[in-house]
């Protein structure tokens, strides 16, 4: 199929050296897919940024782990593969791949007609990477006090697209049209690219600060992501700021008549990646994330005794 399409020939020879000088290597995986995105990238014929959102969301997976990436790999699927629309998403792709210094190894194109109708594609992305485990070891243990601190994303990112599909009744037309209220249509909005953490991740890595533990906001919305974070026998009370979400989710909430507790399990609420780190160092952490052109967001604080979620409106 690759032939098919006069598509470049990938290589898959991953060099592994650096990783032997690890006291525990260990291997990392993360897959993700944009399914409900190329809905809306087919309906209004917009396939540019999608495989770059691919890459993305599993790239920030892997550095959430604490893991540095070593390839991504990913599976189109069509009922019919078009060569431009398959171009597109593999420009994305080698984008993305770019952005994250990482090799493009494999690309596998399938055609699935007794699957998927007309037009529709299928995406999804394989990364890997690898951690030195005795070094997650030693993260100290999460105690009341440590502090949330959430870094803004630039759209949706990979989360909530069904529902924003069904809510504001999105066609071609009604995303083409501009808002003064969100300063773009919102077909620009919601095909944004999901935002690559790798500069921040990497600038705490380098200092002798710490971060006790760190999710993307990428799989079932911002409440999801607190409590992932918190993990078992640990709550955590959390105050957003109105200006620190985004006018789109303010759209959502209101011209979708989405209440504001389902918008917090449902969308990411323009926060990408949520960090825990201690109350002492949290200042430091902050100024080192904004003079790598980061907008760190203090969003709320660890508490034990429960494992509640408290939002503070």
């Amino acid at each position: 199929m690759r032939e098919k399409f006069d598509l470049k020939k990938l290589e898959n020879e991953i060099p592994l050296k650096e990783f032997f000088l690890y006291e525990n290597p260990v291997l990392v995986s993360k897959s993700n897919a944009v399914s409900s995105k190329l809905m809306l990238a087919a309906e209004i014929g917009c396939y540019d940024t999608v495989g770059y959102d691919c890459v993305a969301v599993c790239m920030n997976d892997i550095w959430a782990a604490g893991a540095k990436p070593i390839l991504f790999y990913n599976n189109i699927s069509s009922a019919r593969p078009r060569a431009e629309h398959i171009k597109k998403l593999e420009d994305g792709i080698e984008r993305g791949c770019q952005a994250a210094g990482i090799p493009h190894v494999g690309s596998e194109i399938k055609e699935l007609a007794e699957i998927f109708s007309y037009d529709q594609y299928d995406l999804v992305g394989f990364a890997a990477g690898v951690l030195d485990r005795n070094t997650e070891e030693k993260k100290p243990e999460i105690k009341s006090g440590d502090v949330i601190i959430g870094l803004p994303s630039n759209g949706l990112h990979n989360n909530g697209y069904v529902a924003a599909r069904k809510k504001l009744y999105l066609t071609k037309t009604s995303m083409e049209v501009y808002y003064e209220s969100l300063g773009a249509t919102l077909g620009e909005l919601l095909m944004a690219p999901t935002k690559m953490y790798y500069t921040g991740m990497r600038a705490i890595a380098d200092s002798n600060l710490e971060v006790k533990r760190c999710v993307q906001v990428a799989h079932g919305g911002l409440d999801r992501a607190v409590r992932k974070l918190v993990t078992p026998g640990h709550g955590a009370v959390v105050k957003q700021k109105a200006d620190s979400i985004p006018p789109l989710y303010d759209m959502l909430h209101k011209d979708g008549n989405i209440n504001e507790e389902l918008m917090r399990k449902t969308f990411n609420m323009g926060i990408g990646m949520l960090m825990l780190v201690s109350e002492e160092q949290t200042d430091q952490i902050a100024e080192l994330l904004e003079t790598v052109g980061e907008h760190p967001v203090l969003l709320g604080l660890v508490e034990e005794g429960s494992e509640d979620i408290r939002y503070i409106i």
